[in-house]
Formats: structure tokens, sequence, C-alpha cells
């Protein structure tokens, strides 16, 4: 069989994973060889293979070079068969308080949290809203890349509210370009009747 190769080279976390599976999806059952450039990644997508029910074999050509070969019919969907988006048996809320994530280098927070929403949008189940307050209304008003994922979630059914107290407080409220504001007592209620996922 010829693989199909899918170079992830320098590609971060967790973009091959991503990447992989959209062609998965696209072409069941097509041998697939990734290319990627640290040993977390493989075994990210070997987690992700044994999952679908696929082969999957790792070769290390280097510190800095490997290669995934996955293969087999496994458990994806048909080509013509589109992906549901089920809803969880508890509902979820992601509340986002900022515009970076976790501790420590500003530029590495803005970039993990872009990740994040990024990889929210490829979630088979998806949150019941996006909660953004504080720093985190800059992300439906300034953000390019967070704003267009966001875009992406409100197109799958996503509620996305941004805080107006927070928004007025940065001068930000005639900029918000994805989903709709609301206030904080809104934000209580909803955060106190479901799951709260904060990154």
């Amino acid at each position: 069989n010829t693989f199909m190769k899918l170079d992830c080279l320098g590609v971060a976390c967790p973009l091959p994973v991503i990447r992989c599976k959209q062609y998965i999806k696209e072409f069941p059952g097509n041998p697939v060889e990734v290319l990627v450039d640290n040993e977390i990644a493989t075994q990210n997508l070997s987690k992700m293979a044994e999952q679908m029910g696929l082969q999957v074999s790792v070769q290390k050509h280097s510190d800095s070079n490997y290669s995934v070969h996955i293969e087999g019919n496994g458990k994806q969907l048909p080509q013509t068969q589109t992906v549901e988006y089920v809803p969880c048996d508890i509902d979820y809320v992601v509340v986002l308080a900022g515009d970076k994530m976790g501790e420590g280098d500003p530029v590495l927070g803005h970039k993990l949290l872009e990740g994040f929403v990024y990889s929210l949008t490829e979630q088979d189940v998806l949150p019941k809203y996006v909660l953004l307050y504080n720093g985190g209304v800059k992300l439906s008003t300034q953000n390019s890349k967070t704003i267009e994922d966001l875009k992406t979630l409100l197109g799958k059914g996503v509620s996305v509210l941004s805080c107006g107290l927070c928004l007025d407080f940065y001068g930000l409220k005639e900029q918000v370009q994805v989903g709709e504001i609301t206030n904080m007592y809104r934000i209580l209620e909803i955060m106190r009747s479901h799951r709260v996922v904060r990154p």
C-alpha cells in the first residue's frame, strides 16, 4: 500500500492529530504516514488511531524526525456520512477569562489559548456556551484567529457570550465580531447550571 504523506514537521500540537483525523474522515481506508518532530505527537497519533480501531506503527529516524504509519478500515465513518455533533450527557460550558492560557511567557500563553479555541472547534462533543469575561472579551473583538474559530463554533450551535461590563471597561463594545453581549448575572446562571471547563 502506498502511504499518503502528511508533513507535520514543525507543526504544534494538537494540529498533527487534527490534520490526520480530517484526512482519515475524508479518505476512509487510505493508509497515511504522518511526519512529526517529537515523541509526544507520535503518542497522541497512536492513541487516536487505536481509538478509531486502526493499525499504527511508529518509526524514529532521529530525535526530531518520526514517521507514524496508520492504516486499516477501523471504525471511521463512510465518506458520504457527515459527522454528527452529539450532545454531551452533561452539558458543559467553556469559560475564557483572559486572552492567554496559563502562567509564564505571555507570547506562549497567547499561542496556547489560540490552540485551545481551535481545538474546541474539532471536538466531537461541543460546549453549550463559550463565556468571555475580563481579558477574555479580547478574543471576540481583537484576535482574528480566535474570532474565526468562535464563528465556527457559533455555526455549530454554540452560544458565544461576552461580558458587557468588561467590553465597556476595555473600550471594546463596538468591536464585538462574534456572538452576543451579556451580563454577569446571566454568566453566573450559566456557570452554576453546567459543568465548567477552564483552560
